[in-house]
């Protein structure tokens, strides 16, 4: 048994759906050959999906591929899909080179066949396609995440034969007599991975023989210490959250490796898309001064009285909706929970009482005898007031954020609780007078998502 099989037995079924369509991208190559010859004996004739794509590259070699491909589903019984495009025009359009434009068609086209929610897509990738996305990587001055490979799973797409390399899976399909064509793209040395697969990595397994198993373990160990630092930015991120945005003083004092990634999965989640080094150079820049920045997606981003804000500055308007227990979705995006906590938990827990007394009010006021009170969420508007708890006394809302520092751009995202007409809840500064919650007495819990 040659080590492709081997590395295929011991390949984990778990890895697929327990049921739901299994989407195998099929080239007519031979690790795609291998592949969907192994997928049929895990999940059988009824689940298999074989996906073709013409790119329309290569005329009449590409008709004759797409041939082999369906006649290959033919033999084995397994149902294929096949897409014929031409992804040189298509790469024209979108002002990309033809691998990319090619990669992005058939994931699209992938995608389009496994829309279960128990659905997979399976890829030929080998540890040959791995070491030498690794070592384009490299070339084009990757950071860590760039460096770590390809992954084995990522969301619904799977790679089985990831750990195995291109030889051994030739040899597979020679045991089992599996035919297979070969792309005489793959000859060609106009493509950066075709240079690096027949110039660069022959001479580094001259090196090194046993190359792609040393590849496969620097990006095994390579994604680990990506995985460890990219937790614990998101733990750093949540501890820099404030009300209205991030704390530019908690960034800035933070370790470089730390905040870069930080800002990067901050900026990311308001919906930066296609984020490159230099937009997040630019985000640590602005943590500095104040000022605004204009990123990919057109997000926005601010930074002003030591808050650093990225998303729609244009804000929303504003809005006035009745809201209850539970959780209320609003407009802008944000989230706004309720939640009841009885008296004695309240008394018992430091950590609790320490919540209610920023963000809790007193359930009884808001809810007389059980009864829904006429509670509202909403945004600021002209003329309103605030009493905010133990001050005694009532200001324009307008002065009570700005004294609590609330950034002009932030001051119409603030959600306030309004009952019966009266300002009870400020995001960000808490109960009003005669509202908060008291200890040992049922609580209502305010929770705002961003």
């Amino acid at each position: 048994m040659n080590k492709a099989e081997t590395s295929l037995r011991q390949a984990d079924p778990a890895l697929l759906p327990l049921q739901g369509r299994v989407v195998a991208g099929f080239s007519g190559g031979a690790d795609s050959t291998a592949l969907a010859h192994w997928l049929l004996g895990q999940v059988g004739r009824e689940r298999l999906l074989l996906a073709h794509v013409n790119h329309g590259l290569r005329g009449a070699e590409s008709d004759g591929d797409e041939a082999f491909a369906r006649d290959f589903a033919r033999e084995m019984g397994v149902e294929i899909r096949v897409l014929q495009t031409d992804v040189g025009k298509l790469a024209r359009e979108r002002g990309l080179g033809l691998e990319e434009c090619g990669r992005q068609v058939r994931y699209a086209f992938f995608d389009s066949l496994a829309p279960g929610a128990q659905d997979c897509i399976c890829t030929a990738h080998t540890a040959d396609d791995n070491a030498e996305t690794l070592l384009l990587h490299l070339c084009r001055g990757a950071s860590l995440a760039g460096l770590c490979g390809i992954p084995k799973r990522r969301g619904k797409v799977i790679r089985p034969l990831l750990g195995v390399g291109r030889r051994e899976v030739e040899a597979y399909c020679e045991r089992h007599g599996l035919s297979f064509v070969t792309d005489s793209s793959n000859l060609s040395l106009d493509y950066a991975r075709n240079r690096v697969r027949r110039q660069a990595v022959p001479v580094l397994k001259e090196l090194n023989p046993r190359f792609l198993e040393a590849c496969g373990r620097a990006m095994e160990q390579l994604s680990l210490d990506r995985d460890f630092l990219e937790g614990e930015a998101a733990r750093f991120l949540e501890e820099a959250r404030r009300p209205f945005g991030l704390c530019c003083e908690a960034l800035l004092c933070a370790h470089e490796s730390l905040r870069s990634r930080a800002l990067r999965q901050y900026l990311t989640a308001a919906g930066c898309h296609d984020l490159e080094e230099k937009h997040v150079a630019l985000a640590e820049k602005l943590l500095a001064c104040d000022g605004g920045l204009s990123l990919p997606g057109g997000v926005q981003a601010q930074s002003g009285l030591g808050l650093f804000f990225a998303g729609d500055l244009a804000g929303t308007e504003g809005f006035s909706l009745p809201v209850g227990l539970g959780e209320t979705l609003l407009p802008g995006g944000k989230g706004l929970v309720l939640t009841k906590i009885s008296g004695e938990n309240s008394q018992n827990s430091g950590k609790i009482q320490n919540l209610l007394f920023k963000n809790g009010l007193d359930y009884a006021t808001i809810y007389p005898k059980g009864q829904a009170g006429q509670l509202f969420v909403r945004t600021r508007r002209p003329g309103d007031r605030f009493s905010p708890r133990g001050r005694g006394l009532s200001k324009p809302l307008k002065q009570v954020l700005r004294e609590k520092g609330v950034p002009p751009w932030a001051r119409d995202r603030v959600l306030l609780l309004e009952l019966s007409g009266q300002i009870v809840f400020c995001e960000g500064i808490g109960p009003a007078e005669g509202f908060g919650a008291e200890r040992g007495k049922d609580a209502l819990m305010v929770t705002v998502k961003a």
